[in-house]
């Protein structure tokens, strides 16, 4: 009985902390106004839209007249509600890993073999090589922010149309060279994460 009561009292003395903010009118014979409070918790979100496709033919043409390297751009939105800057971790990854100190590879579809490449990605649209950070292959990257350069906070989903984000994606000409005649392909996956 002893234990009854003192579990009553305990009830009773949580309940009468927990203040309910909502009120009711009086009876009244013209009006009455009653009052509640209207709370909405927002939760951190991030998106990832627009991607490209990149494809890259390599040729006499093309080694003589690129710089070292032949590249190729997807640009495309990232949406990021955790604070003002929009900021966002990243990562890519591929399931063909690279090798010589190149973090990605492409299979070729007939002669068994692998083609080096790198990527680098960059929180503005406007692609900065120099700027722009070389990821690992399943090495994330942190505080990133799709306010970089300038750039106003994405509030929609897709950017409204436009793009705040790039990944650039390179074949060294020396691995070019190395490489046999062939079609090299894979599907690098580029993951934002909430930081």
């Amino acid at each position: 009985m002893k234990k009854l009561i003192t579990l009553a009292v305990a009830t009773a003395a949580l309940t009468a902390g927990m203040a309910n903010a909502a009120t009711d009118g009086a009876l009244d014979g013209a009006a009455s106004s009653g009052t509640l409070d209207v709370n909405v918790t927002v939760a951190p979100m991030v998106k990832i839209s627009g991607l490209d496709d990149i494809t890259l033919n390599i040729d006499a043409a093309t080694i003589n007249s690129n710089f070292g390297s032949t590249r190729g751009l997807s640009q495309f939105c990232v949406f990021s509600n955790v604070d003002a800057l929009g900021s966002y971790n990243v990562d890519v990854t591929s399931p063909v890993f690279g090798a010589n100190g190149n973090p990605f590879a492409l299979a070729g579809a007939t002669s068994g073999t692998n083609l080096n490449v790198f990527a680098s990605y960059y929180d503005n649209a406007a692609h900065n090589s120099v700027a722009a950070t070389f990821q690992q292959n399943g090495g994330a990257l942190d505080a990133m922010e799709n306010t970089r350069g300038g750039q106003a906070r994405a509030t929609t989903l897709d950017c409204n149309g436009s793009d705040n984000s790039s990944l650039q994606v390179g074949v060294r000409n020396s691995e070019a060279l190395a490489a046999l005649a062939d079609t090299y392909s894979s599907t690098l996956t580029v993951t934002v994460s909430v930081p």
